[in-house]
């Protein structure tokens, strides 16, 4: 089956990346792409490929056997084969298949192949619209590289130098080419939640949208829900009885599917859900057809946040995101005095280490609560 991916250029110029992928029994699964300045030129290459191959089918068992898997054929095979593990990861191996290294065949991948893989990372590559990248977001390349070689090894019995890859990593740790992510210690001045309340509450008043985006940026501090968890809140989930709810495929490094748990429903959180159950505020989140009744929030988690990033930008605020919200919400929590194991009840963060930094804070003097944020946003409104 042919596919064609549009992509623009840094520079405004368009490019189809046509790919044919060719799943039959009895023969090898067979991937193979090309890029087109003009998306008819890729329709007819696509067209021309699938008659080629069907006529003759050898040609898959030949790609795959005598000519050896190139990487970008092993990162697609591992897609196709391995399951549970979350979209930007799965966006981050399919965005390698594009790169020059995704030519080379796997068993002749070399140090040098890594390295200059990551420097051009590093700088960016204008051909496919890939712009320079930070040190951290190259590791992480690199140890998806690790991960889909490693399976091929293990799992396929392809012929692959391990080896050689962990010496590059190795090297560029060495140069500081590569570095882990530093630990963001962002959170929202009362001042800037108050903007934020007032500028949503406003849009929710008067342009009709179908976001609450001034009750859900509340329920993400008071449940520590990242945003795409928050829109898997089924409301038969919820125990009322326990104030526990439960969440399906929590983020983990393992995967996350089959990865549910429930966690503490505040008395703060549950403020803010009651007024998002109230029929009206319902009503106007379930106005679009595709709107699923069967949760909190029937909601695209990618809408809700790109209308953050909006907002960001419209009250001047600099580098707050969404998931600093996350973080305000544990940071309140650990103010107010709770254990480990209590944070531990409502993050759902499965190492203490990643809590061990929130551990006797005081409690700032002017932390701004949802009920005042609202009292101020509905007065402002009027006037």
């Amino acid at each position: 089956m042919g596919t064609i991916t549009e992509r623009i250029l840094s520079t405004g110029v368009k490019k189809y990346r046509a790919q044919v992928r060719v799943k039959r029994q009895g023969l090898p699964n067979f991937t193979e792409s090309k890029t087109f300045s003009k998306r008819s030129l890729a329709e007819a290459w696509i067209k021309k490929r699938e008659y080629e191959l069907e006529l003759n089918p050898e040609v898959m068992i030949s790609a795959n056997i005598s000519k050896g898997m190139t990487l970008a054929a092993a990162l697609e095979k591992y897609l196709n084969e391995v399951e549970g593990f979350g979209r930007s990861k799965r966006m981050g191996i399919r965005f390698l298949t594009n790169w020059p290294i995704g030519k080379v065949k796997i068993s002749d991948l070399t140090r040098k192949d890594f390295t200059d893989h990551t420097y051009l990372r590093r700088t960016g590559y204008p051909e496919i619209g890939a712009d320079p990248i930070e040190s951290s977001t190259a590791l992480q390349d690199l140890q998806y590289l690790k991960v889909v070689l490693t399976h091929a090894d293990l799992v396929w019995g392809e012929k692959v130098n391990l080896f050689e890859l962990e010496q590059a990593m190795k090297g560029l740790r060495n140069a500081r080419v590569i570095t882990k992510s530093k630990k963001r210690d962002r959170l929202p001045t009362s001042n800037e939640l108050q903007l934020l309340t007032n500028y949503f509450y406003r849009r929710w008043k008067t342009s009709k949208t179908s976001m609450p985006l001034h009750l859900i940026m509340w329920l993400a501090i008071y449940t520590c829900r990242r945003e795409d968890e928050l829109t898997r809140l089924f409301l038969n989930q919820f125990d009322q009885h326990h104030n526990e709810w439960k969440v399906f495929d929590l983020k983990n490094p393992n995967g996350s599917a089959g990865n549910h748990k429930s966690f503490k429903v505040t008395e703060q959180a549950e403020r803010v859900i009651k007024e998002l159950m109230k029929p009206d505020v319902r009503d106007q989140m379930l106005r679009l057809d595709s709107a699923d009744p069967s949760v909190l929030l029937p909601l695209n988690a990618k809408s809700f946040a790109s209308r953050w990033r909006e907002a960001i930008k419209m009250t001047g605020i600099e580098d707050l995101r969404f998931h600093d919200l996350r973080h305000e919400g544990i940071t309140r929590l650990a103010e107010d005095g709770l254990t480990i194991p209590q944070l531990q009840q409502i993050s759902l963060h499965e190492s203490w280490e990643s809590l061990r930094r929130y551990v006797n804070l005081k409690s700032r003097r002017d932390r701004l609560d949802f009920v005042e944020a609202m009292k101020v946003a509905k007065e402002k409104a009027l006037i």
